[in-house]
């Protein structure tokens, strides 16, 4: 298994994809602030503060999963018709295994891109003037609160891509999971109170109900999920299930498989 691993993580590191979203994402970081930089001269715009360029991102946490998600997809989308799934069962490398390895390989490749936009991130923001109620540690204490959720997300598109032969499903089957159907129990929870108080009660367990629940970031206020002791253990409580659900939904689909 660790020298499926080791070549994954070669062809990670050699993958045009790969590179071409890490130059994509950091184009993109240093073209918004270097646009708010220029424009934060005119009369009349009060974006070119260094608050509206970390609200970007602290206002939007479920990013980091569509970012995990997309990683998985452009690493293994291909597997099936390339024949890599195929040589590596046949040099005897269990379905679990691969799928473990996948797992590792996205983390491991999510987390560089990571490291890349972060700095990238705090270093061209500070061309901006220090203002605002969001503040730096907004952005960063975001990471940890967001990580656990973002590798179930990473965990489920491994999963989906090895069950289903087609990506395009995969992804909509992804995000059903995680956006329409929490969506959808909101809803349920919602309109048919209070008799359905159990229903809402899980849906805002899901991440992408209590992100949107407990967030007020704009130019007047920044308060997040993660500002208090409580908001933080839900966010990694509920990344924590997420992780147990959909390894061990890997584990039991993917061992199936190989019987």
């Amino acid at each position: 298994m660790l020298n499926y691993i080791k070549s994954e993580l070669y062809r990670a590191k050699h993958s045009a994809e790969i590179h071409g979203t890490a130059i994509g994402l950091l184009g993109l970081i240093l073209f918004m602030n270097l646009v708010l930089y220029a424009m934060s001269g005119l009369p009349h715009f009060h974006y070119g503060i260094t608050s509206f360029s970390y609200s970007m991102l602290v206002s939007f946490p479920m990013l980091y999963c569509y970012v995990a998600g997309d990683v998985a997809v452009m690493l293994y989308e291909s597997d099936k018709r390339n024949g890599t799934l195929g040589n590596s069962i046949a040099y005897g490398i269990s379905r679990t295994q691969i799928f473990a390895g996948k797992c590792i390989v996205s983390f491991l490749t999510a987390l560089c891109l990571l490291a890349l936009a972060l700095p990238v991130y705090l270093l061209s923001s500070m061309l901006l003037e220090k203002a605002g109620p969001t503040t730096v540690r907004d952005m960063l204490a975001e990471v940890p609160a967001v990580s656990l959720t973002a590798i179930a997300a990473l965990i489920l598109a491994v999963l989906l891509l090895d069950i289903f032969n087609n990506s395009f499903l995969s992804i909509l089957v992804w995000l059903a999971i995680l956006v329409f159907l929490p969506k959808a129990l909101l809803l349920v929870g919602m309109g048919l109170a209070p008799r359905t108080e159990f229903v809402l009660n899980i849906a805002m367990w899901m991440p992408v109900n209590f992100f949107n629940a407990g967030m007020q970031v704009n130019m007047s206020e920044c308060t997040t999920v993660w500002d208090t002791a409580e908001g933080m253990a839900r966010c990694l409580l509920s990344g924590a299930a997420g992780i147990l659900v959909f390894g061990t939904a890997g584990v039991l689909l993917l061992k199936k498989k190989e019987i």
